[in-house]
C-alpha cells in the first residue's frame, strides 16, 4: 500500500508513511513532514538525504521541495584535501541526521551540520582514514599566535624599562631647548605650562596613540608620550606619581631608546613608525621620503582595489551573459549546478576535458553526472551512459568497456544499451565484435522486430546480402504471424538502399500478391519505384492499382497520386488519359449503385 501525493505529467509522486496509509492511528510520529522553510527551526535535528556534492558544499534533501546545504566544515571534523573522498562515503540518497545552523527565509536558503558535537551521532567519515582535524590545526595556529604576543609583551617591558631609567633624570627640559625642539617639525604636539620654579618650564605630550616599535641603541626617538606636572612639594609630587601608577586608564610615561641624552642634537629626535626596521641615526634625513613613499603606496592600493572591483564586475557581467560559451572548469560547474538534470551539458564537459586529453577527468565528471541526474530523466541518463560507453571505446581498454556496458545494463532498458553499443562498434569500424553483440541479442530479444531489421541493415552494409536473405527466414520463424507482412516490407526497403534492388522488387511483388488490399504496401512500393525505378515500371504499379476493387476513398487516393505524377513527368495525353480513366470509375460506381 502507498498514498499518491500528487500525478502530474505522466509522474506519480508517492509516500509510505504511516501517517498518510492511517491517518487515523495515533502512533508517534518520528519524523515530522517539512514542506516549506517555516516547518524548520533553528536548533532542530532533522532527517533526510543526501542529493548531491557540490564544489560550494553537500546539499541534503529534507523533503521533496526543499533542500538544505551542508558546508564542507560541517559535515566532518576531519579535513578533506580531495572532495572526491565525500561522494565515496556520502552516497546519493543515504539517510542522515544533521542539525539546523541557520535559516534565511527570503531566500530559502537552510544551513545544516552533520557534526557529531551537533547531532549526537558518529562522524560520517570515519577515523581510521587518518585524516588531520579542524580543531587540532585551531590550536596549532593558536599556540603559535601566543608564542609571538609573549615575546612582543617580553620585549616591550625590556624597552620600557629601559625607557623609564632614562626617562628619571631627563624630564625637565631648557625652555630653550624645547623651543629648539619644537622647531624640528615632527609630529610632536606640545603642551606648555608655566612654572613657578625657577626658569625652567615643563613639558607634556598629549598622547595620541599607543606605539609599540622596535628599539636600538643608535635609534633615538619618543614612542609613548604622557602627561607629569611638577610642584615645589616633593612630597605632592611623589604621591601624584604613585596615584599615575595606580590609575590603569591614564598614560604611561615617556619612553625613549637607549643611549639618548638631551645633550645631543635636537635635530637627531625623531618619531619611529610601527613596524618600521631598525635604522641609524645617521639614514634619519631619508625618513620623510619613505613615509612619502608609504602614503604613495597606499593611494596605489585604494587604485589597485577599485581596478580589481571593475574587472569582478566585468566578470560577473560575462557570466551573466546567456550567450557565452564555457571556457573553463569552473564555468562548467556553474552551469551543471544550474542545470543539473540536462545531459547536454554534462556531455559538453565531458567533451571539454577529452579536447585536454583529461581522460580520469572526463570519466569523473560523466561519474558525477550519472550520480546528480534525477532518476526520473531515464533519457537524459540515457544519454550520458551512451557518451561514456563512447569513451572507454575510444580510450579504454574492452575490459573497462564491458564494466561500464554490465553497468549500463543494470540501470537502463537493456534492449537499447545493446543496440547503442552496437551502433558504436559499427561506427569505430569493430565489426567482428558488433557481429558477436548481434547474435547475443537475437538469443536474448527474439520477439523484438527491431533487433532483426537492425542486424539486417549492419548485413547489408557491409555486403553480406545472401546472409541477409538468410535472416529474414529466421525472422519470420522467429516473430508472430501478425508481423510478417510489416518485416517483409521493411527488408525489402534494406534491400533498395543497401542491396540488391530486384530482390526488394520480387519481395514486394510476392507480399502484394497474397495481400492486394494492403494499401499501405502499394503507397510504399510506389514512393520507392518513383525514386528508383523507371517511368514504364511506376505506371504499371499505378494501372495495376487502379483496377483494383478497393473502397471508392482509396480509389481516389490512388488516382489523385496517379494524376498528380502525370502532370510532373508525362504528357498531356497521360494527363488526358488518368482523367478518363477516373471518370470511368465514377460512372461505373453510380450505374452499379442505381441497379
Amino acid at each position: 500500500r502507498c498514498y499518491i501525493l500528487s500525478n502530474e505529467n505522466g509522474k506519480i509522486q508517492l509516500s509510505l508513511r504511516q501517517s498518510r496509509l492511517n491517518p487515523k492511528s495515533n502512533s508517534k510520529v518520528d519524523d515530522v513532514e517539512i514542506t516549506c522553510v517555516k516547518d524548520v527551526k533553528k536548533g532542530q535535528l532533522v532527517r533526510g538525504y543526501i542529493k548531491s556534492i557540490a564544489p560550494s558544499g553537500v546539499f541534503f534533501g529534507l523533503s521533496t521541495s526543499l533542500l538544505g546545504r551542508i558546508l564542507f566544515q560541517n559535515v566532518s571534523p576531519y579535513f578533506v584535501q580531495k572532495h572526491s573522498l565525500y561522494e565515496k562515503y556520502l552516497p546519493e540518497g543515504k539517510l542522515l541526521t544533521a542539525k539546523v545552523l541557520g535559516i534565511n527565509g527570503k531566500e530559502k536558503h537552510i544551513e545544516l551540520s552533520l557534526l557529531p558535537q551537533d547531532t549526537g551521532m558518529p562522524s560520517v567519515l570515519p577515523e581510521s582514514l587518518g585524516l588531520p582535524r579542524y580543531d587540532a590545526e585551531e590550536e596549532k595556529r593558536e599556540a603559535d599566535h601566543q608564542e609571538k604576543r609573549e615575546e612582543l609583551k617580553l620585549k616591550t617591558k625590556r624597552r620600557r624599562g629601559n625607557s623609564e631609567r632614562y626617562a628619571k633624570g631627563t624630564r625637565k627640559i631648557h625652555w630653550d631647548q624645547a623651543e629648539e625642539l619644537h622647531r624640528v617639525g615632527k609630529k610632536i604636539k606640545l603642551h606648555w605650562r608655566l612654572a613657578k620654579i625657577r626658569n625652567y618650564s615643563i613639558w607634556e605630550a598629549k598622547p595620541k596613540k599607543r606605539k609599540i616599535c622596535p628599539a636600538d641603541e643608535n635609534d633615538s626617538g619618543i614612542e609613548v608620550y604622557y602627561r607629569e606636572e611638577e610642584e615645589d612639594d616633593q612630597e605632592e609630587e611623589a604621591a601624584r606619581k604613585k596615584s599615575k601608577i595606580k590609575k590603569p586608564g591614564e598614560a604611561p610615561r615617556l619612553q625613549v631608546s637607549t643611549g639618548f641624552t638631551w645633550d645631543e642634537d635636537m635635530n637627531a629626535v625623531d618619531i619611529p613608525v610601527l613596524n618600521q626596521k631598525e635604522e641609524s641615526s645617521e639614514s634619519e634625513e631619508e625618513e620623510d621620503p619613505q613615509s612619502k613613499l608609504k602614503k604613495q603606496t597606499k593611494k596605489e592600493k585604494e587604485l589597485e582595489k577599485q581596478r580589481k572591483e571593475k574587472e569582478l564586475c566585468k566578470l560577473e557581467a560575462a557570466l551573466m551573459d546567456p550567450s557565452r560559451q564555457p571556457q573553463s572548469a569552473d564555468d562548467f560547474d556553474r552551469l551543471v549546478l544550474s542545470s543539473p538534470d540536462s545531459s547536454i551539458l554534462w556531455l559538453q564537459y565531458m567533451a571539454f576535458h577529452l579536447q585536454a586529453t583529461e581522460i580520469e577527468k572526463a570519466r569523473a565528471v560523466a561519474e558525477r553526472a550519472l550520480k546528480t541526474i534525477c532518476f526520473r530523466e531515464e533519457q537524459e541518463k540515457l544519454n550520458v551512459w551512451v557518451a561514456l560507453l563512447n569513451l572507454e571505446n575510444m580510450y579504454g581498454t574492452e575490459e573497462t568497456l564491458m564494466k561500464v556496458f554490465e553497468r549500463a545494463v543494470q540501470y537502463n532498458e537493456p534492449l537499447k544499451v545493446f543496440q547503442h553499443l552496437c551502433d558504436i562498434y559499427a561506427n569505430s569500424e569493430k565489426y567482428k565484435q558488433a557481429e558477436e553483440l548481434y547474435h547475443t541479442m537475437l538469443k536474448r530479444f527474439r520477439q523484438e522486430k527491431s533487433v532483426w531489421l537492425k542486424y539486417a541493415s549492419f548485413l547489408l552494409k557491409q555486403g553480406q546480402t545472401e546472409a541477409t536473405h538468410r535472416l529474414l527466414e529466421r525472422a519470420l520463424k522467429a516473430l508472430p504471424t501478425k508481423e510478417h507482412v510489416d518485416v517483409i516490407s521493411r527488408f525489402a526497403q534494406l534491400e533498395f538502399r543497401f542491396g540488391d534492388p530486384e530482390h526488394a522488387k520480387a519481395l514486394f511483388e510476392s507480399t502484394l500478391n497474397s495481400y492486394p488490399k494492403r494499401t499501405d504496401i502499394w503507397s510504399i512500393y510506389m514512393d520507392i519505384m518513383i525514386k528508383h525505378g523507371s517511368q514504364k515500371e511506376v505506371r504499371d504499379i499505378f494501372e495495376r492499382v487502379i483496377h483494383l476493387s478497393l473502397a471508392p476513398k482509396k480509389m481516389k487516393f490512388f488516382f489523385k497520386r496517379y494524376l498528380d505524377y502525370e502532370k510532373k513527368f508525362g504528357t498531356p495525353e497521360s494527363v488526358l488519359a488518368v482523367k478518363r480513366a477516373a471518370l470511368e470509375y465514377v460512372e461505373t460506381k453510380s450505374s452499379l449503385a442505381d441497379t
